[in-house]
Parts: structure tokens; C-alpha cells; sequence
């Protein structure tokens, strides 16, 4: 089958079928950075599962393919044809589940709402908007309608979520579940981690349920050529680990996790804002990450000196924004614009 590429990120670009549930990244040039992106999703996918988070999914890891193995590229000759214009080959390869994209419905009304209208029909029409995932900015109000020609890379900002009536305090709690797990179970940075909404596949049947099939009953896909994805609901994702860096149980680790989250500020909700919402969701992101956080240190036994660092984080990342609005005031002199 024919690979198409459907985007690229920092260390490595995407590949995948369509009609199938996996993706294969490439590492463009540095394959230690695809290999951290290995290790970490991996460490970071079995601790959502061990604490069964359920606001966020995270796509499964399957396999990690090295540069020296040239067999995978001799087997797939379809993914050499895709990539041999943008890589290097033969070069690693990371192997995960595929976040399906947002329904054409969604997708010809995200078209409809916030693409110039100049370009709408070609925008409905082109092949690179079936690929569409959208980031969740719960930390910027900045956002436009009528200001894209694609839904690549697309950006949904806290006010557009209020007008599209999203449930913003449910993705804000489950963000700092997402966060707790990161920094006290994996015990990791977040660096430059993303949410983004796009579908998630459902299973073909309920627990339980294949004790009543007869034997030798078939359990898979409907359709035996393609996988089946029925059904699908629109999910909170979580991914990009290519830059996650293990941390200390100390405030030394706090102060890397606080500048890797003011790094990605975008995502995250923000304190000492002036929106209601804005408010209301960085109120229910400290509630989940402190409840989250102390529980975790409690189950992975951290020890009593570790349960002030959950409050440490929060209040770094109150310092830096006081920081930015400090440097706001002082760049429009008497104007205090925030």
C-alpha cells in the first residue's frame, strides 16, 4: 500500500497508509533524538495505563526500528518511494499508533469558521487538510477566524473553544492528570509535549464478550482488507516525546519541569489571567495536578520530602507568568496591557 507523508515534527517526519491504525516516523537526522522519543513514549505510555488515566490517550508504541536494519526498508518499499525525497535513507524509524484525524464533517466546518474565505473550496478540496489533528491551546486567547489557508498544524485557542461551546474545564483537568503522571511517575520533564484532539478507534467488541461466540468465531475488522475503525469518538491526545528529559525528585527537577512548561505555554492553562474561563480552567488544571500528584508520589513511594514539590511547581509557574506581565508593564511604559 502507498505511504503519504501526513506531517513532521522536530526530530523526525510521519508517515502512514490510509485505512490503517499505525504511523511510522523517520528520524530526519539525529536517531538518539528518535530513540529518546522511543523510550520516553514508552515509559510514559505504561504509566497512563498503570494509573488508568482516562481524560487522555496516549498512542501505543510499538516498535523501534534502527538505521542498521535495512530489512525493514527491503520490506517496505512503499514507505522508501515516500520518504527518499524528504530523509536520508536508510535512516530509524519509530513505530506507533496513528491518531486518526478529525471527521470530514468537523473538518468542512473548521474550513467554514476559521479559513479566509477566499480559499475555502480549495481548502475543502485539498488532500493535506484530511490529515487534520487539533492543538489544544488552552493557554492563549489569540485566536482568529477568517486568518488560514489549511488546517495543517491546526491551533484552537481558549476563546474559540468558548465559542464552539467545548468543555474546557474537563480538558484542563485532564491536562494536569497528564502533567502529575509526567513529572511523578515517569518522572520526566514534559518538554514540548502537545495535546490534540483527533479520533479514537473503538474495539471491535465489549470484555466479556467473546464467551459467548462460538468457537472458532471471527473476531477481527469487519472489512478484511482495511481495519475497521468503527466506532469513533473525538479524544484529548497526548505525544511529541522527542524532547522529554528525565528529572530529580527535588526542586532541581522542579525548576526543569517549570521551564520546560513555560517553554510550552501555549497548551497548558495559565494563572493570573483576566477571562473567566481562563480562570475557571487553571483552577480545575491545579485541582486534578495537585490531587493526581500527591497520589502518584504516595503509590511510587517518594517519601514525605517530595509531596511539597506538586505545590512548588504550581506556584513556579504563577512566578513566571508574574515575570511576563513584569516585562509587559515595562515594554508599554504606563500601559499595562495584558
Amino acid at each position: 500500500m502507498v505511504y503519504r507523508n501526513i506531517g513532521a515534527g522536530a526530530c523526525g517526519t510521519i508517515f502512514a497508509q490510509d485505512g490503517q491504525s499505525i504511523v511510522v516516523k523517520l528520524a530526519k537526522a539525529d536517531n538518539l533524538e528518535l530513540w529518546n522519543d522511543y523510550i520516553k513514549h514508552d515509559t510514559v505510555s505504561e504509566c497512563f495505563i498503570r494509573y488508568d488515566v482516562q481524560g487522555v490517550k496516549v498512542p501505543e508504541c510499538h516498535f523501534y526500528v534502527p538505521a542498521e536494519e535495512a530489512q525493514h526498508f527491503v520490506e517496505n518499499p512503499g514507505l522508501v518511494n515516500a520518504a527518499r525525497e524528504v530523509c536520508n535513507l536508510p535512516t530509524s524509524a519509530l513505530v506507533t499508533e496513528r491518531i486518526q484525524p478529525m471527521p470530514l464533517e468537523s473538518r468542512l466546518f473548521l474550513i467554514d469558521k476559521y479559513c479566509s474565505p477566499q480559499n475555502n473550496e480549495a481548502a475543502k478540496l485539498d488532500p493535506v487538510n484530511q490529515d487534520c489533528l487539533v492543538r489544544i491551546y488552552l493557554g492563549s486567547m489569540r485566536g482568529q477566524s477568517g486568518a488560514r489557508s489549511s488546517l495543517r498544524n491546526f491551533k484552537m485557542h481558549l476563546d474559540q473553544m468558548v465559542e464552539l461551546e467545548m468543555d474546557i474545564r474537563h480538558m484542563a483537568s485532564s491536562m494536569g492528570v497528564a502533567m502529575a503522571v509526567m513529572h511523578w511517575a515517569a518522572k520526566t520533564d514534559a518538554r514540548d509535549v502537545e495535546f490534540v484532539l483527533g479520533y479514537s478507534t473503538g474495539k471491535f467488541m465489549f470484555a466479556g464478550e467473546e464467551s459467548a461466540l462460538k468457537p472458532e468465531t471471527y473476531t477481527g475488522p469487519s472489512s478484511y482488507r482495511d481495519e475497521d475503525f468503527s466506532p469513533r469518538t473525538i479524544k484529548l491526545w497526548f505525544l511529541d516525546f522527542n524532547h522529554v528529559q528525565t528529572i530529580t525528585m527535588d526542586e532541581a527537577g522542579v525548576a526543569r519541569a517549570i521551564q520546560a512548561a513555560s517553554a510550552n505555554e501555549p497548551y497548558l492553562p495559565k494563572p493570573l489571567q483576566q477571562s473567566m474561563v481562563a480562570k475557571g480552567a487553571w483552577n480545575e488544571f491545579v485541582t486534578s495536578y495537585a490531587e493526581a500528584s500527591y497520589k502518584i508520589i504516595s503509590d511510587e513511594e517518594l517519601g514525605p520530602d517530595t509531596l511539597k514539590l506538586p505545590r512548588l511547581f504550581l506556584l513556579g509557574l504563577v512566578a513566571t507568568e508574574k515575570r511576563r506581565h513584569e516585562r509587559r508593564r515595562i515594554r508599554f511604559g504606563s500601559w499595562e496591557i495584558e
